[in-house]
């Protein structure tokens, strides 16, 4: 089967886009991007997308402005539709050129993809490039799933990224470019050494194809059947994630629900769980977390991770929390004055106020009775200290930070904790967690608490 009639048939099959749909097509002016160009024009009407022509001039070669120049000339005979983008060479780094090349271009395709609502990108990776990229990753080391290689479809921006040329090899498009007499542009900067991939590119994959012929069908066979496995297990784990999860809405994860799967399910679950928040998945972090949540001795504890997030073992649960970098120079909230019978803004969403003392009141959750002297007055309410004390039934007291940890508050919320105060400095109550005892011979106040919008 020729590469026209395998390109229609990888097409049809994989039903990626029909006749009403619009497509983002990366054309570079060289010999693959070319390729794909042409192969989508003769395409059949009735699977034939309208094509949007996306071309990078990144100012980096002579040539650049003599491919721009020749894709303008391309597109206006075949009154295509073409949209070009310039880096500016001021914008060019002195290190890692190659990547600021790549966010700058994908930029540009994901601005084009939501400009003319299109449904799907097209770059033109091949079986090649394939190749190279898994050995890549096999050198490097890494996670199972990057083996998988350059998929052939995946999500992105408003739509899909779709790589049709992945069944074909660099020379099927080398040769039906020579034979179709088509015109393309080479990247002299492909035949330099001194970038890895292209080591991989003239130095390995040659001495493997001479080995075995057939060495790229091979690369491409075992990236399909890891995708379809990798797919399967992804299922699996989101069925065990849930089981986790249980009826927890809260970004929470059951410790003990955990602790009773395998440790290949365990880590599976931790990877989906880096992954949902973004973070890079790496054999330190599932491990660290893993020996944290196995530890009986450490019934609270975090895990350092990238993005200013850390992973969170509370008690009986655990998630992954940001964490906001506090100045240095930065001093908690100015207590709040409580006022009688005026109600006052409290930081976390309540308000408060004192009333004169009612009969029965004081056995609800958002209110305490109290007996003041006028020496104790006005109350506050402050931001709770780790030494703050709060007297116990039958004498005694208790810290804060010992109240805390009895009532297994997780540590990520202990520094959002209020306390009322009075004016000679003895804690009260320390909000939504305990209440201070004293005598109530003779009734005068009411701390009453209620939620603000």
């Amino acid at each position: 089967m020729d590469i026209v009639k395998q390109f229609k048939s990888i097409v049809i099959q994989a039903n990626w886009f029909d006749s009403n749909q619009t497509v983002i097509v990366a054309v570079s002016a060289g010999v693959d991007s070319m390729v794909l160009l042409t192969l989508m024009q003769q395409l059949p009407v009735n699977v034939r997308p309208k094509l949007v022509v996306a071309h990078v001039n990144h100012q980096l070669r002579q040539q650049s402005e003599i491919e721009e120049q020749f894709m303008m000339d391309y597109c206006h005979q075949r009154h295509i539709q073409l949209e070009i983008a310039q880096w500016p060479v001021a914008n060019h780094p002195q290190t890692g050129v190659e990547a600021a090349a790549r966010r700058f271009r994908y930029d540009f395709f994901a601005e084009l993809m939501q400009r003319h609502h299109a449904s799907c990108l097209l770059t033109a990776h091949h079986a090649d490039d394939q190749a190279e990229t898994v050995l890549m990753k096999l050198v490097r080391g890494g996670q199972l799933m990057q083996l998988r290689g350059i998929l052939p479809e995946q999500p992105f921006e408003t739509g899909k990224l779709i790589r049709p040329l992945l069944a074909f090899s660099k020379a099927q498009i080398k040769n039906y470019a020579e034979q179709s007499h088509l015109t393309w542009y080479e990247d002299e900067t492909n035949q330099v050494d001194d970038v890895f991939r292209n080591r991989v590119r003239h130095q390995l994959i040659p001495l493997l194809k001479q080995e075995n012929p057939a060495f790229l069908e091979h690369v491409q066979a075992y990236t399909s059947q890891l995708t379809a496995t990798i797919q399967l297990a992804d299922e699996r784990t989101q069925e065990l994630l849930q089981e986790v999860r249980g009826d927890l809405d809260d970004g929470t994860y059951s410790v003990m629900r955990w602790r009773k799967l395998a440790l290949i399910h365990q880590q599976a679950v931790l990877k989906a769980v880096f992954k949902l928040a973004d973070l890079p998945i790496t054999t330190s972090y599932v491990e660290e977390a893993t020996q944290l949540l196995n530890n009986d001795e450490k019934p609270n504890g975090e895990v350092n991770l990238a993005h200013s997030q850390v992973f969170e073992k509370a008690y009986d649960h655990f998630s992954i929390k940001s964490v906001l970098k506090v100045p240095q120079n930065h001093k908690p909230a100015d207590k709040i004055v409580v006022i009688s019978n005026q109600w006052v803004q409290l930081s976390r969403g309540l308000q408060a106020r004192l009333e004169p003392a009612r009969t029965t009141e004081h056995l609800k959750k958002c209110h305490m009775t109290l007996e003041l002297k006028p020496n104790e007055l006005p109350l506050s309410i402050r931001q709770a200290l780790p030494d703050d004390r709060i007297n116990l039934i039958g004498g005694g007291h208790k810290t804060v930070r010992r109240i805390l940890i009895d009532h297994k508050v997780p540590r990520s919320k202990r520094s959002q904790q209020l306390v009322v105060v009075t004016a000679t400095g003895e804690v009260l109550w320390l909000i939504g967690v305990q209440r201070s005892t004293r005598d109530l011979t003779e009734p005068n106040y009411e701390l009453v608490l209620k939620q603000s919008d």
